[in-house]
């Protein structure tokens, strides 16, 4: 009876994830983050593991309707995002010298499930590049963008791990 309490509750913490939009911190130091994916983009700010219930956690972008996205938002990024077929894109303003939690959720061909997280901690004033693709295998890749001349250029990925569940209970 206790695990399905428990269960239950790891199930709520996931819903409330597809329905809660991520949020921007307002104060302290901050890097931009350029994300374009053909699935859903969901971050959890401030931890290296993926809570649910953490404040500011939610979806960063959807390419499939009827969830919570803050799609198309753009913070003047210089450089065009890279086009992936059936994708969206938003430039976003996350925490700095603070880690984060990104999972990407996709649907494949034949219904297959495709899911891969990531975790780093972003360099204060630093703009990256997040793609999250079906396209060829399911994929999340970071990319740490610096300019020359008004244009983007990718300098390579920054230090990331793999994000798990904060507590596995959430699991289920």
């Amino acid at each position: 009876m206790l695990l399905l309490l428990l269960s239950g509750c790891g199930q709520l913490s996931n819903v409330r994830s597809f329905s809660t939009a991520y949020t921007s911190p307002q104060v302290g130091e901050t890097a931009r983050l350029r994300v374009v994916s053909d699935g859903m983009v969901r971050a959890v700010p401030g931890r290296n593991c993926l809570d649910w219930t953490s404040p500011g956690a939610g979806v960063m972008v959807s390419a499939q309707s009827g969830f919570t996205d803050r799609n198309g938002e753009r913070l003047g990024m210089p450089g065009v995002a890279p086009r992936l077929v059936d994708a969206v894109s938003s430039e976003l303003v996350i925490a700095a010298n603070k880690p984060i939690a990104l999972h990407f959720l996709a649907q494949q061909h034949y219904a297959r499930q495709c899911f891969s997280t990531l975790t780093f901690v972003p360099r204060p004033g630093a703009d990256y590049l997040l793609r999250a693709t079906t396209a060829g295998a399911c994929r999340i890749e970071l990319d740490e963008l610096r300019g020359s001349e008004g244009q983007l250029q990718a300098v390579g990925a920054p230090q990331t791990a793999k994000a798990s569940m904060c507590n596995a209970m959430d699991n289920f």
